[in-house]
C-alpha cells in the first residue's frame, strides 16, 4: 500500500518529571519492535511539507489501528484529489470507488448463486443504504471501523420503509454489519484490495427481543382445528404438509414427485433438494420422514404435474399466503403465516422429547443456536414439569 509506509509510529516516553521526549521505534522485517518504557504512541505523517502528529492511544493495537485508520483516510483523500499538498490521484491509482466495489461484488453473488435472488436483493438493498448513510466517503480503502460504528448510529435512528414509523431494530442492523463484512471480506480476498476488514469482530448491537429469547409464535391446537375445518381436501394436505414436515414455504413451492418416497407409507420421506431457481437454504439437501397420515394424504393428491402442489395451470404455485390468510379469516384465526406451521413443528418436536440436534437437522438448521430458540417452554409445560417433582420422588 502507498501510504502505509507514510504514517508512521512513534512514542513519547517520560524521560524525567516534566522532561518527555519522543522516540522512533525500530523494526524487524516491517514488524515494530514496541518500546516497553511508559509513555503515549502517535502517528506521524506527512502533508505537502508540513509534518502531522496526533494521538495513537497507550497500547500497540491502538497504535496499528490508528496507524491504519490514518493511512485509508490519506488513500482516499488522494483519490479525490482532497488531500492538502497532495497531487491529484494518476490513472494508476489504487483506490477502488465503493460503486464499483458494489458491482463486483453483486456481480460475484449473481453468478456465483444465480438460484438465490432473493439473496442477491437483500445484498443490494443493504448496500444501497452503505452507500447512503457513508455517501462522504468514496473509496472502500478509506472505510475505517469509525465508519462501520458511524453507520450503525445513522441506521438506529432510521425509520423502516416496510414498517412506516418503525425505528430501525438491533437485529436488523446486525444483520446488515454481517452483509457488510462478507462485502470486505469478498473485496480482500476476492479482489486483492489491500484492506483490513473494518467489520471484523464488530460488536453486535444489543437486541432485547433477542435477550428476552422469546420463543417464536405457533398455533394453538383449537386454531388448527379450525383452519382445518374450512379447508377443501387439497388445501388441507397442503397446510398438513406444512405443519408436518417443516418445510420453509419455498421449499413447499419446489416439491417435486421425485423428491417423495410414499411407497411404503409406514416409511415414507421426502427429500429438499436443488432445482433450477432453486437452492436450498445454506446449500443444505436434507430427507425428512413423514407421518403416516401424511403420506395417505400425499398419496391421494392427482399428479398433474411435476410439482407435487401446482397451480392451476401446472406451473409453481404462490398464492398459498393469501388464501391461508381467506381461510384464518372465516376461522376466526389471528396472525395466520404459513411460517408459522414450521415454527410449531419444531416446538412441538421438541416438547415432545426430541434432542435438538436431531431437530436442527430436520429443519436445515445450519447453527444450532437458531434450532435453540424454540426451547423456551410454555407455562402449561413447566407447571406440568414442575408438578412431577416430590419430596420423595420414589413415592
Amino acid at each position: 500500500m502507498a501510504f502505509k509506509k507514510s504514517v508512521r509510529i512513534i512514542k513519547k516516553i517520560r524521560e524525567a518529571p516534566g522532561l518527555w521526549r519522543f522516540v522512533s521505534l525500530d523494526r524487524v522485517k516491517g514488524r515494530y519492535i514496541w518500546d516497553k518504557r511508559p509513555g503515549y504512541y502517535f502517528i506521524e505523517w506527512w502533508e505537502g511539507k508540513k509534518r502531522k502528529r496526533t494521538l495513537a492511544g497507550l497500547t500497540p493495537t491502538e497504535a496499528i489501528d490508528a496507524q491504519r485508520r490514518k493511512s485509508h483516510e490519506l488513500i482516499g483523500e488522494l483519490m479525490a484529489g482532497t488531500g492538502r499538498g497532495m497531487p491529484a490521484p494518476s490513472k494508476e491509482g489504487t483506490a477502488t470507488p465503493i460503486a464499483d466495489a458494489v458491482r463486483m461484488f453483486l456481480d460475484h453473488v449473481k453468478v456465483h448463486s444465480p438460484d438465490k435472488p432473493k439473496t442477491h436483493a437483500r445484498y443490494r438493498k443493504v448496500l444501497d443504504h452503505f452507500s447512503r448513510v457513508l455517501s462522504a466517503r468514496k473509496y472502500a480503502e478509506a472505510i475505517t471501523r469509525a465508519d462501520i460504528d458511524d453507520y450503525k448510529s445513522a441506521r438506529s435512528r432510521e425509520t423502516s420503509e416496510q414498517h412506516k414509523g418503525r425505528i430501525i431494530t438491533p437485529r436488523t442492523i446486525n444483520y446488515e454489519i454481517s452483509v457488510l463484512r462478507t462485502f470486505f471480506y469478498f473485496l480482500a480476498r476476492e479482489r486483492g484490495l489491500p484492506i483490513e476488514n473494518p467489520c471484523a469482530r464488530f460488536k453486535a448491537l444489543k437486541d432485547p427481543q433477542t435477550k428476552a429469547r422469546r420463543r417464536p409464535p405457533t398455533y394453538a391446537q383449537n386454531d388448527l382445528d379450525r383452519i382445518f375445518e374450512k379447508c377443501d381436501p387439497y388445501e388441507r394436505t397442503v397446510f398438513a404438509t406444512l405443519l408436518l414436515t417443516g418445510l420453509r414455504e419455498e421449499e413447499l413451492y419446489f416439491l417435486t414427485w421425485a423428491d417423495a418416497d410414499l411407497k411404503d407409507a409406514s416409511n415414507a420421506s421426502i427429500r429438499v433438494t436443488p432445482k433450477e431457481g432453486f437452492s436450498p437454504k445454506d446449500y443444505e439437501e436434507r430427507v425428512i420422514p413423514i407421518p403416516e397420515e401424511l403420506a395417505v394424504m400425499l398419496k391421494k393428491l392427482p399428479r398433474t404435474a411435476t410439482w407435487i402442489f401446482p397451480n392451476k395451470n401446472g406451473g409453481q404455485t404462490n398464492h398459498l399466503l393469501r388464501r391461508l390468510k381467506e381461510i384464518a379469516e372465516e376461522a376466526e384465526v389471528q396472525k395466520a403465516t404459513l411460517h408459522k406451521f414450521r415454527h410449531t413443528y419444531a416446538t412441538r418436536l421438541l416438547e415432545s422429547g426430541t434432542d435438538i440436534v436431531t431437530v436442527q437437522t430436520l429443519m436445515g438448521h445450519s447453527d444450532i443456536e437458531t434450532t435453540r430458540q424454540y426451547l423456551n417452554p410454555d407455562e402449561t409445560l413447566k407447571r406440568q414439569a414442575v408438578n412431577r417433582l416430590s419430596l420423595n420422588p420414589q413415592g
